[in-house]
């Protein structure tokens, strides 16, 4: 398991430092792709090797999924369900990134763009009996994930995570400082996906629900021009970069890293 994780978290980093570039590449006005799950898949494929990574891709997500669900499984019975919890919805997102990821490379089937799936998913939903105080709580529920996410950066609190004593001074700042800037930008998309659904679920109106492509190109269109949407690239970039230091001085209890 221990080993199956630091496999994961070199395909995350993969996965974020793709999705970096292309935000990059949008922002200065040259993506041939769009900064979502299917635009770097095919972005890829398009390469050399590509298909090696996207098979490393593949594994990386299957082990991370049953890292995070050996660890909902395993959490002691005397702690709070709050990291039990995590590790389960974590591990079910990880579930859900191996299949689409296997789904492209077997059978090409390019995964829904983000911003179709919210708003179908906020139409089901506002279509129900109470269906706007569901779409509202899970914005605020959204809203407040991506507060804590990048408080976790401004705090350093990643850092509870890692053998900081085995890394050189070197390392340690480059790790202080790549946590800061990706998890900050990972936390200003999720907070804008939350808000975006409040406002969705206040102006009872689908189509007011955004996903990870939308909340990036309202970054390149905002006042301060394409250079909030270069922050933020970049900040991915870094969190991809932090994930493969993170395969090699993740903290483990027990055999099953933290």
């Amino acid at each position: 398991m221990r080993g199956a994780a630091r496999f994961g978290f070199i395909a995350r980093g993969i996965a974020y430092i793709v999705i970096g570039i292309l935000a990059f590449m949008l922002a200065v006005g040259t993506a041939q792709h769009e900064p979502t799950a299917g635009g770097a898949l095919a972005a890829l494929a398009g390469k050399p090797l590509g298909y090696l990574l996207l098979w490393i891709l593949v594994f990386g997500f299957a082990a991370l999924a049953a890292w995070r669900l050996a660890q909902a499984a395993a959490a002691p019975a005397t702690s709070s369900n709050g990291p039990r919890l995590r590790a389960l919805g974590l591990g079910i997102l990880y579930a859900i990134a191996f299949f689409v990821v296997l789904r492209f490379v077997v059978d090409g089937r390019t995964p829904q763009p983000s911003d179709a799936f919210a708003r179908d998913v906020t139409a089901r939903i506002l279509g129900w009996s109470g269906g706007q105080v569901v779409v509202l709580l899970l914005g605020l529920a959204i809203l407040a994930g991506g507060v804590l996410i990048t408080l976790r950066g401004i705090r350093l609190g990643f850092l509870d995570d890692l053998r900081m004593g085995w890394m050189t001074r070197a390392s340690r700042e480059a790790v202080i400082w790549l946590g800061r800037i990706g998890y900050l930008a990972r936390g200003v998309i999720v907070i804008g996906i939350g808000l975006a659904a409040v406002v969705a679920a206040a102006n009872y109106e689908p189509a007011n629900a955004k996903g990870v492509d939308a909340v990036l190109h309202d970054f390149a269109d905002s006042a301060l021009g394409p250079w909030l949407l270069i922050a933020v690239a970049l900040g991915l970039m870094a969190f991809g970069i932090l994930s493969f230091l993170q395969a090699r001085y993740r903290r483990t209890y027990g055999g099953v890293p933290v």
